[in-house]
C-alpha cells in the first residue's frame, strides 16, 4: 500500500516538472534581438566562462552539443529556429536531455503502477516502451521551436517585403543603397525591422557590405528569401537601377507567395467546414432515421 502513494507522488512531480520544461518563459523581442546580435558578434563562448554562469540545463546541453558536434551532428534547422525565437541552443539541448530522462522515468513509473495492478509486461517491453516515450519527449522542444519559428519567420517575411519596397522607393529618389537601407529600416517598428536595422547598422560600423550582412542574417534565422536576395544583389551591385529593379521584383514575389499561402489556407479551412457540414448532416440523418429503423426491426 505504501508503493502506490509513492508512485503517485513521483508521477505528479514528473508531470509538474514536465509542464515547467515545456512552457519556458516568453522572451521579449528586444531581448531576442540582443541575443541574435551577440551571437553574431561572438558565436561561441568559452566553456570556462560559460559554465560559471549557466544553469544545470545549459551545462548539460553544452556537453551534449559538444558531443554531437564532434560526431558531425549540426542541428542546422534547430539552430536557425532557436536563433529566430531568441532561445539558447545549449539550454534547449539540456531541456531535451532532461525531458528524455523524465519521459523514461515516467514510463517506468506508469509500468510499475500497472504491474502492481496485475498488468505485467516482459522486461524488453518495459525498456521499449520507456525508450519510445523518452524519444517522444526528446522531440518536444524541436516541435515547440519549429512552431514558434514558423510563425515568426512568416512575420519576418511579411515585414521584409514591405522593407524592400521602401528601399526601392528610397533608391528611386536618387538615394544610394548605403543610405536607403538604414533609412527604410527606420520607417516602421516591430522586431523584424529592428533586427534588420541592427544588422545594417552593425555592418556599416564594421565596414561590411550590408547586403552580405543581410544574407548572413538570412542564413542564421533560416529565411531563404533574404539569402537569395543577398546573392542576387551581389551580382548586380554595380548598377543602382538593377538593384532597384531586383528589390521591387523580390518584394512582388514575396507578396505573391503570401497571397498563395493565404489562398491555400483559406482552401483548407473551406474543406474543413465542408467536412464538418457533411458530418453534421449525417448525424442529423441518423438522429431522424433511428426511430423509424428501430420500429421497423421490431415488426
Amino acid at each position: 500500500m505504501t508503493a502506490l502513494p509513492l508512485i503517485g507522488a513521483a508521477i505528479g512531480a514528473s508531470v509538474f516538472g514536465l509542464i515547467v520544461l515545456l512552457r519556458p518563459p516568453t522572451v521579449d523581442p528586444l531581448v531576442a534581438l540582443a541575443r541574435i546580435d551577440a551571437a553574431h558578434r561572438q558565436p561561441r563562448i568559452e566553456m570556462a566562462d560559460h559554465g560559471s554562469r549557466a544553469g544545470v540545463e545549459e551545462r548539460i546541453g553544452g556537453w551534449v552539443a559538444d558531443q554531437l558536434h564532434r560526431r558531425g551532428v549540426r542541428y542546422t534547422t534547430l539552430r536557425q529556429d532557436l536563433t529566430l525565437t531568441g532561445q539558447s541552443f545549449d539550454a534547449t539541448m539540456g531541456r531535451k536531455a532532461v525531458l528524455a530522462t523524465v519521459g523514461f522515468l515516467l514510463a517506468l513509473a506508469f509500468l510499475s503502477a500497472g504491474a502492481s495492478l496485475g498488468l505485467a509486461l516482459p522486461a524488453v517491453g518495459w525498456l521499449v516502451a520507456a525508450a519510445l516515450l523518452a524519444g517522444v519527449f526528446f522531440l518536444v522542444p524541436d516541435v515547440d521551436a519549429r512552431t514558434a519559428a514558423r510563425r515568426r519567420r512568416a512575420e519576418f517575411t511579411r515585414a521584409l517585403g514591405a522593407y524592400l519596397d521602401w528601399v526601392s522607393l528610397q533608391m528611386s529618389g536618387r538615394a544610394a543603397a548605403e543610405q536607403a537601407l538604414p533609412d527604410a529600416a527606420r520607417i516602421g517598428e516591430g522586431w523584424p525591422l529592428q533586427l534588420i536595422r541592427a544588422t545594417v547598422s552593425h555592418a556599416t560600423r564594421a565596414g561590411v557590405d550590408p547586403w552580405t550582412a543581410l544574407g548572413q542574417l538570412g542564413e542564421r534565422i533560416g529565411v531563404a528569401d533574404l539569402v537569395e536576395l543577398g546573392t542576387l544583389i551581389q551580382l548586380v551591385a554595380h548598377d543602382g537601377a538593377q538593384v532597384r529593379d531586383t528589390l521591387a521584383a523580390r518584394a512582388a514575389s514575396i507578396r505573391a507567395e503570401e497571397l498563395a499561402d493565404a489562398e491555400g489556407t483559406a482552401g483548407k479551412r473551406d474543406q474543413s467546414m465542408l467536412l464538418a457540414q457533411i458530418l453534421l448532416g449525417v448525424g442529423f440523418a441518423v438522429f431522424v432515421g433511428y426511430p423509424a429503423v428501430t420500429n421497423f426491426l421490431r415488426i
